[in-house]
């Protein structure tokens, strides 16, 4: 049966989850103490973040432990989160309390970052938050989120570059670093919106010129195609069938899958990006591929990409069991008493 959690299959983060739901903060403690990479960490702080930023748990404990570092990156979290989550429901609202009670959101969330950072300055998360709160700058009033691009790359846009850099510094390569700023790029103010999918695109394709081997990082253009995808279908104006077969996508579909995929753990691997790999290889009729990919990924199906194929998005995980099917039907082996 088709299943969906953000922990994938992290066990103990889904069970710190079901704690944090139920308004209890030890086991997420003890989770993050038991945590041994950055990888690993940045990861599992942004689950819990998701769903700690709809209660009062990480408030609950910072009064018993004030002085906990983890408490403090969880703060960074779950206010990063709020502002994130106020900022995107209220994009077309032009109300100036709003507005205000946003800048006054994103003003505590970056205290918090910073507080996190000064108690650990190897920690990618802080530099992290504040690039994902560079999305909610839309009137510049931060001059650190309009840098200008490192060089040699002087055609790529200005944005917050010197925080990517920061996260790089201290995660290189960090999934949720680029992801972040590939959603910067996208949101970016003033710009048609034309404008905006080329401007990500661009930093897709110069993300992958610098990812080594087996980074998910080799992932972002087919983000960035997905984004382009939905803007254009919303408009009318693409032919779903020819979309994912064009020559601008396959090879970033056939790169994800060789330099990506055939590197990766996919027990350890992010399921969005399983499920990205999966749907852009059916949709490029490269089914043998991607009924590798969907037997990797088993039940742990995520809503996107699926939400955004099929016509109705709550109908995502009939779109995916639909797909697999088609692409599974391909390698298994025929029925005993009928000829192959």
């Amino acid at each position: 049966m088709v299943q969906f959690h953000p922990a994938g299959r992290d066990i103990a983060l889904y069970a710190a989850v079901q704690d944090v739901k139920a308004g209890h903060w030890m086991r997420m403690r003890r989770v993050l103490a038991q945590t041994g990479t950055w990888r690993e960490w940045t990861a599992r702080t942004q689950v819990l973040g998701v769903f700690a930023a709809r209660r009062n748990v990480v408030e609950l404990w910072l009064r018993e432990e004030p002085q906990s570092i983890a408490a403090q990156v969880m703060y960074a979290r779950v206010t990063t989160e709020r502002t994130l989550d106020a900022h995107r429901s209220r994009q077309s609202v032009k109300d100036s309390r709003r507005v205000r009670h946003l800048n006054e959101l994103a003003d505590r969330a970056r205290q918090a970052c910073g507080r996190a950072d000064e108690l650990n300055p190897d920690d990618p998360v802080a530099p992290i938050c504040f690039l994902g709160l560079a999305e909610t700058d839309t009137t510049g009033r931060f001059p650190e989120h309009r840098l200008a691009p490192p060089p040699p790359d002087y055609l790529l846009p200005a944005g917050p570059w010197g925080l990517l850099s920061a996260a790089h510094r201290r995660d290189p390569f960090s999934r949720e670093a680029w992801h972040r700023m590939l959603r910067v790029l996208q949101a970016g103010p003033g710009s048609a919106h034309l404008s905006r999918r080329a401007v990500a695109m661009d930093f897709a394709r110069w993300s992958v010129s610098k990812a080594p081997l087996g980074s998910p990082l080799l992932l972002l253009p087919l983000y960035a195609h997905m984004e382009d995808y939905r803007a254009r279908r919303s408009s009318g104006v693409v032919r779903p069938n020819l979309w994912w077969t064009n020559e601008s996508v396959m090879p970033a579909v056939k790169k994800a899958f060789e330099d990506w995929f055939g590197r990766c753990d996919p027990a350890t691997s992010s399921p969005t990006d399983l499920n990205y790999l999966a749907h852009a290889l059916a949709a490029g009729r490269f089914r043998d591929e991607a009924a590798t990919v969907f037997q990797a990924i088993g039940d742990f199906a995520t809503p996107a990409p699926w939400q955004y194929v099929t016509r109705h998005p709550g109908q995502w995980r009939e779109e995916f069991e639909r797909t697999r099917s088609v692409c599974l039907r391909r390698v298994r082996p025929p029925s005993p008493g009928r000829r192959p």
